[in-house]
């Protein structure tokens, strides 16, 4: 068991739930249903844990950037990887962002003001921080990470885990080493910049 943590243990299952009702209704609801579902597990880490937000220094502005970036690039390799190597996962990627891409303007709303940070505030904030108070850096940074994917099994997309997996390793351990949410935020918001809107990979 990772933890005897109930608010923990009822906050994971809760996140699970919500996911699972917003791919399920996919794609007629699921601009409504998955801001919903981010909105209310921002109120649950709220309610239960103390959130650490601080002021942005320069060199947290340099890794929230810098960090973006790289994961940006990293899977912008990782799409030539599978292009020139002929795994036959493109057809997986393209639906990927036929899944995630916003198609409305609203969309794009929901993402940068909801979605992003409710993401990072539920699980780096909440389930990598509770996590921290148990265990080292690294092994709460790992452990939050692979439920984090594990959560995304829920959409059926392979990509989608293992982008979760990578990405959420990443700003886990921005959050852990800064102490500042707003770090990994900042972050997962230039990588969906990138992706979605100045160099899709699709």
């Amino acid at each position: 068991m990772v933890t005897k943590d109930f608010n923990f243990c009822i906050g994971f299952l809760f996140a699970v739930t919500l996911l699972s009702i917003s791919f399920f209704f996919l794609p007629t609801y699921f601009w409504t249903l998955f801001p919903l579902s981010l909105f209310w597990l921002s109120m649950y880490s709220w309610l239960f844990e103390n959130q650490q937000v601080k002021k942005l220094h320069l060199s947290h502005w340099f890794l929230s950037l810098a960090s973006g970036l790289i994961l940006y690039l990293f899977f912008a390799f990782g799409k030539w990887l599978i292009k020139i190597s002929g795994i036959p996962l493109m057809d997986q990627l393209q639906t990927l962002y036929a899944l995630v891409k916003p198609t409305d303007w609203l969309h794009y709303v929901w993402l940068f003001i909801i979605i992003i940070p409710g993401e990072e505030w539920f699980w780096r904030g909440f389930i990598v921080k509770r996590l921290s108070k148990e265990t080292t850096l690294y092994k709460a940074s790992i452990i939050g990470t692979f439920l984090y994917g594990s959560a995304h099994l829920v959409t059926g997309s392979l990509l989608l885990v293992l982008a979760a997996l990578f990405g959420g390793f990443l700003w886990s351990i921005l959050y852990l080493k800064t102490r500042n949410i707003l770090v990994p935020i900042i972050s997962h918001l230039f990588f969906d910049v990138l992706l979605l809107i100045l160099f899709p990979l699709v």
